[in-house]
């Protein structure tokens, strides 16, 4: 009888441990439980030594994770990516490129400014793309390398930003016209960086664009 009764007390503690579940709260906190329901805004389980006690509810917000006991793992605080919007971005940038032919210049530019452009190894002239990020000026060049934002961002995302940028090559205004990023942290990271640009100099102002991909590590 007493060998019975061990064997009853083993097999309902593996029952017992193959239905934990475990959640993990954003203070890092872990729980081992059994999940009663799942919501939108809230978890309801119950403690796993304590399962004839009380239901506790937790708000979906201050979860991290969970991790049941199938080896289902849910993640609560992973940034959700706002779909890019294709047509708004092609949108954005011909808008630039009309507005820079409105100051005298094109793609197509044959002048002593093409020309000098096109002499530049490296620098395609009125467009140029590295690791995803990408700039178009049409007529110009850029001199050096695109200066890149700054790691101190906390969404990912795209931002094209709309540039101005006067005879000489220098960037003199800025401004948001287009991507997925709603973050202003992130945004003015992209506003200061293309501020900082430089491109080969020209007959008159030109606006153009550039765009950043911000991807977190």
């Amino acid at each position: 009888m007493k060998r019975v009764l061990n064997f009853f007390t083993i097999m309902v503690i593996t029952i017992c441990s193959y239905a934990q579940d475990i959640i993990v709260t954003k203070d890092a906190k872990k729980i081992d439980a059994k999940i009663l329901e799942v919501s939108t805004s809230e978890v309801r389980y119950k403690e796993l030594d304590n399962l004839d006690g009380p239901i506790f509810i937790l708000r979906s917000d201050e979860i991290s994770s969970i991790i049941y006991a199938n080896g289902k793992v849910v993640l609560y605080d992973q940034p959700k990516e706002e779909p890019i919007d294709e047509e708004k971005e092609a949108e954005a940038i011909a808008k630039a490129n009309q507005m820079g032919s409105l100051f005298g210049n094109s793609g197509n530019n044959t002048g002593a400014s093409g020309t000098r452009n096109a002499g530049q190894k490296g620098n395609p002239v009125g467009h140029g793309s590295s690791g995803g990020t990408s700039w178009s000026l049409p007529g110009r060049g850029i001199k050096g390398t695109l200066p890149m934002p700054s790691n101190n961002f906390s969404q990912e995302g795209k931002v094209i930003v709309q540039i101005r940028v006067n005879p000489a090559g220098k960037v003199v205004e800025a401004s948001i016209v287009g991507g997925n990023v709603s973050d202003k942290q992130t945004q003015q990271l992209a506003l200061d960086a293309a501020k900082k640009a430089k491109f080969t100099e020209g007959e008159s102002d030109q606006v153009g664009t550039i765009t950043y991909i911000f991807k977190l590590n």
